[in-house]
């Protein structure tokens, strides 16, 4: 039996990690380490050398996990991912500051698991980076995708008031959307302003 199963488990007692499992981090290669608080940490200076390869290891490990930034509370399974044998483990980890320094067990919905308070918090800004990248990118679609249309009913005849209305653009631009997938082309563009007109969202198609 597996020695995480012998331990009494208060869960109610444990903080709630708050990072979700199904967190996508497709692409997830680099992870922001401070060597400098590193370097001068006392687990750095108090750490044996061993123990400190296999520390820093689960730190890179845990960037892999479900959720990201956590282990598994299970002796055989972390012995595996480190690759040594399982005494050999359970020998280090019984160190004073062995390579679960500071490592707490914690809530991951109904699973517990294992957290480090400064690879949390690392975790947390890669999320958050991720959400704003993905944010970021999905802005900039929109502007170009409005940014085309405008040039291209332009080149129809619309008036420059016509293409200077937010409201109008992104009407025309949800329409384009909806009924239009994929590449826009003169015709879409064409059906797109013949929809606005019978919808009375401007008053002509083009000009003069």
């Amino acid at each position: 039996m597996k020695e995480a199963l012998l331990r009494p488990v208060d869960s109610d007692a444990l903080d709630q990690y708050p990072i979700a499992e199904d967190e996508d981090l497709k692409g997830h290669r680099f992870v922001m380490f401070d060597h400098d608080r590193w370097l001068n940490s006392d687990t750095f200076l108090r750490m044996s050398a061993e123990c400190g390869w296999f520390y820093l290891n689960l730190i890179f490990l845990s960037q892999k996990q479900r959720p990201i930034g956590t282990l598994p509370d299970d002796d055989e399974l972390l012995a595996s991912l480190l690759r040594i044998d399982l005494g050999r483990w359970k020998e280090l980890r019984a160190r004073q500051m062995g390579p679960l320094h500071k490592w707490r067990r914690v809530r991951c919905g109904a699973k517990i698991r294992l957290a480090h308070p400064v690879v949390t918090k690392i975790a947390e800004e890669t999320v958050e980076s991720r959400i704003l990248r993905v944010q970021s990118n999905e802005e900039k679609a929109v502007y170009q995708r409005l940014k085309r249309l405008r040039e291209g009913l332009l080149f129809l005849g619309c008036d420059k008031s016509v293409v200077a209305d937010d409201v109008l653009v992104q009407r025309i631009d949800g329409w384009l959307t909806e009924h239009a997938p994929g590449k826009r082309t003169r015709a879409s563009y064409e059906r797109a302003l013949m929809h606005a007109v019978a919808q009375k969202w401007m008053l002509r198609a083009v000009s003069g």
